[in-house]
């Protein structure tokens, strides 16, 4: 499936964005703050909702395109003003 395929693809790339930011955003050796815990605390819970979200689509397909489809036209309406 082509949607499904695609959303992996974006999730795949968000998660290798996020690695990337991780790594020049780690503080140097035995150096740690507020910044990085924080940093490490937000890379956990996005990644936890990256995980819910697949999970949730691969659970749910139809209901996701649904659903992405009505957001997108009310969006579209709401602009078109």
């Amino acid at each position: 499936m082509t949607v499904s395929s695609s959303l992996k693809s974006e999730l795949d790339t968000i998660r290798a964005e996020l690695s990337r930011l991780r790594q020049q955003a780690s503080p140097a050796e035995g150096e740690s703050g507020p910044l990085s815990t924080q940093l490490a605390e937000l890379n956990r819970l996005v990644q936890d909702m990256l995980a819910d979200a697949e999970e949730t689509v691969a659970e749910h397909p139809v209901a996701t395109i649904a659903g992405a489809l009505a957001l997108g036209i009310l969006i579209g309406r709401l602009t078109a003003r």
